[in-house]
């Protein structure tokens, strides 16, 4: 094994790892806080949250990506780079942030969820920062420090979380504990790249020049995306959707929330690959790294659908019983969250081939019809509507994004892995399904044991040969 594929074997390891307790921790914390608020406030978190995540997303502006592919590229100045990156990021996020954190008093919402949105501002801006330094850490195959300071943010919301249980459960008080553990990630983020690299505040218009000219095709098309990925919440508190339903839906989208780090995780490992073999003209290898991510992606979403739609709702009542009735969202969501996978993908493959402009109309027509969507259907059916329009929406951003990486790069993509996975997923469905057990943990393990098995007879890889495949890596 090269010295370049073990490194990113370790990566993926630790990544695996920590994404794993990371996880538990953010379930843990979701599991303290929709127990102790009820359905209904949790519902108001929800709004508060989503309404400040917005202006977040706004924030980054292609930037993240923009640093991982800039500091990538040959006899790239690092220092100088990040040095501009740090100052544009922290101009963006004081005035997105502190806009939204305006706009939050003037929308029609209860004084708590105005207060709440507003701190979640505050948590976003420390969080904002601290991931534009994760490129340096994706460059040099060290990602396990930007895990350890992201679990250290978790870890501290979850003990804050048991604190806040105890003094007085409040959406304002809930909202404050996030902020905390975004301070804490930046502050250990900040020490971390330290080691590698001197990181000061720039200004320089050239250099800001060609961010901005990379970024802000990626900015727009963010801006698009917003509007499928964080308006369902939104217009459902617009048109007065009751603040228990939308605590239903925002439970189903925590748990889903948890599931899409997972690609966005293997892409912050596969991006700088796919962006490397792109710029050296190199077809072969762009074509091996894509087949392996659409590969691995096959192997984990498409299971993951079948298994929301079956056991969503019983896996939800573990946390709270109340969470049962959010069964039918879980399933709808829980496929939406399987083509995200795909989308992530195809949406990072996007930036390696460098078609962000063009793709603009795509972001812009997905856009205008999640809108008309959102528009017309949630008043009429609540929150069943925005489930449907969000998978809707994610579909069709994905197949246009596979359509234009596919024939941009000239490349076929091999689907006798989607074809396994699937077939392995089916008869899993339809074991759980006649399998009955009053546990829903040991259907979860059955059904798990199942896909694998058949995953295995059908010419699928082994449980071993599964967790190679995750590794992206320059073979």
């Amino acid at each position: 094994m090269s010295h370049i594929t073990q490194k990113l074997a370790q990566n993926t390891a630790i990544q695996i790892m920590g994404k794993g307790i990371g996880t538990a921790l953010s379930l843990a914390t979701f599991a303290i806080l929709v127990n102790h608020l009820d359905i209904e406030r949790f519902g108001a978190l929800t709004i508060a949250l989503n309404f400040a995540a917005i202006f977040a997303v706004l924030v980054d502006f292609g930037l993240t990506l923009t640093t991982t592919q800039m500091i990538s590229e040959p006899g790239a100045d690092e220092e100088k780079l990040l040095g501009n990156l740090l100052t544009l990021r922290a101009i963006s996020a004081f005035t997105f942030l502190s806009t939204g954190a305006a706009i939050a008093f003037a929308l029609p919402y209860q004084n708590d969820v105005k207060i709440a949105a507003a701190i979640t501002c505050l948590s976003f801006f420390f969080g904002s920062v601290a991931t534009m330094c994760i490129g340096v850490f994706q460059k040099r195959l060290a990602l396990g420090r930007a895990v350890l300071a992201e679990n250290l943010n978790r870890g501290a919301v979850t003990l804050l979380a048991v604190l806040v249980t105890i003094v007085a459960p409040s959406i304002i008080l809930a909202a404050s504990i996030f902020a905390v553990g975004a301070f804490v990630q930046l502050v250990i983020t900040l020490l971390f790249v330290r080691r590698h690299v001197t990181i000061r505040p720039q200004i320089s218009w050239s250099v800001w020049q060609r961010i901005i000219g990379k970024s802000w095709p990626i900015g727009v098309s963010i801006a698009f995306n917003l509007i499928y990925l964080k308006g369902d919440i939104f217009f459902m508190s617009i048109f007065h959707v009751p603040d228990a339903a939308i605590g239903l839906y925002g439970a189903s989208y925590k748990v889903v929330d948890v599931m899409t780090t997972v690609p966005i995780m293997f892409m912050g490992l596969l991006l700088p690959l796919l962006a490397h073999a792109w710029a050296k003209n190199d077809a072969s290898s762009f074509k091996n790294h894509l087949q392996q991510g659409f590969d691995a992606f096959s192997l984990l979403a498409i299971p993951f659908a079948f298994g929301a739609i079956v056991e969503g709702g019983r896996v939800l009542s573990l946390i709270k019983p109340e969470l049962a009735a959010a069964g039918t969202i879980m399933a709808i969501l829980g496929t939406a969250t399987s083509v995200v996978f795909f989308g992530s993908l195809f949406g990072h493959a996007i930036v390696a081939v460098q078609k962000q402009r063009p793709m603009l109309w795509g972001y812009f027509v997905v856009a205008v019809l999640s809108t008309i969507g959102y528009v017309v259907f949630i008043p009429m059916s609540g929150i069943l509507a925005a489930a449907w329009v969000t998978l809707f929406s994610e579909m069709l951003i994905t197949l246009i994004t596979a359509v234009v990486v596919l024939r941009v790069s000239n490349t076929q993509l091999n689907f006798a892995m989607f074809l396994r996975a699937t077939l392995a997923s089916v008869v899993m469905f339809v074991a759980i399904v006649f399998i009955t057990f009053s546990s829903v943990v040991i259907s979860v393990v059955l059904g798990i044991t199942i896909y694998l098995l058949t995953l295995w007879a059908c010419g699928g890889p082994s449980p071993k040969k599964l967790m190679l495949l995750a590794m992206p890596s320059r073979l």
